[in-house]
């Protein structure tokens, strides 16, 4: 089984419009979402906007299944000089806790240089970074990239920043790039990924860009033009996972 969690119902119409026998049943205070998309079963969850209600969902869906991936799905928004624009694509290779720290008069300093780990359970002490499965995010990588070809999107592989505060200032976002070396900022993901490698399931985040992470103009934004590309890149990747390639 594949879980797929997304923070809103926005950002998940055209996969459950595609559910194939889909029933509803309780993930502790959450609907979860069951059924099957190109003959593989799916769990689909909304955790709700942010790193606890993310965490919370995510703890709740683990506890009840083992799923053989966790994917998380949405929209993001893209830093100066990502080279991304509305409409494209990023698929993490990692994901960055960027508020974790203490801002001190020299600046903000993160767990990982104050030598405080935020996971010990198993392998590598975890302190601000949760990497995706490296086979995975191999295995992705090539399909999705087709996938967004095909929709006229370009996609970028590289890390990604989850936040409390969004950064809606050009300030900002250049303060952001220069701690994280991020591409696209959002506010679940490295949640997410910091339940899996607990729960020792293996993790891929994939978003739609919905806007430049700048001055704030909503003007700019397209959240159902990155929802859709990211759900239609996710249905391909599932589609042709397990397909045989023709030789050339």
């Amino acid at each position: 089984m594949i879980a797929i969690v997304a923070a809103v119902a926005a950002e998940t119409v055209l996969l459950r419009q595609s559910l194939s026998h889909c029933e509803v049943r309780r993930c502790g205070t959450r609907e979860l979402f069951l059924g099957s998309l190109f003959a593989r079963k799916v769990a689909l969850l909304h955790s709700g906007i942010g790193k606890i209600n993310a965490a919370s969902a995510v703890t709740a869906l683990l506890e009840i299944i083992k799923p053989e991936v966790v994917i998380v799905i949405g929209c993001g928004g893209a830093y100066p000089n990502s080279g991304l624009a509305v409409g494209d694509l990023v698929l993490a290779s990692e994901e960055i806790l960027a508020d974790e720290g203490v801002v001190t008069t020299q600046g903000f300093v993160d767990f990982a240089t104050l030598g405080f780990p935020l996971l010990e359970q198993g392998g590598p002490i975890m302190e601000q970074r949760f990497s995706a499965d490296p086979q995975l995010l191999a295995a992705a990588q090539p399909l999705l990239t087709a996938a967004a070809s095909a929709d006229g999107a370009n996609l970028a592989v590289g890390p990604m920043v989850t936040v409390s505060t969004c950064s809606g200032t050009d300030q900002a976002a250049q303060t952001m790039v220069q701690r994280t070396g991020g591409l696209c900022e959002n506010m679940e993901g490295a949640a997410v990924a910091q339940i899996c490698r607990l729960y020792e399931v293996p993790f891929l985040e994939l978003r739609g860009i919905s806007n430049r992470v700048e001055n704030r103009d909503l003007d700019r934004w397209n959240l159902p033009a990155a929802a859709r590309i990211a759900q239609k890149a996710l249905m391909a990747f599932l589609r042709d996972r397990h397909t045989p390639q023709e030789s050339a």
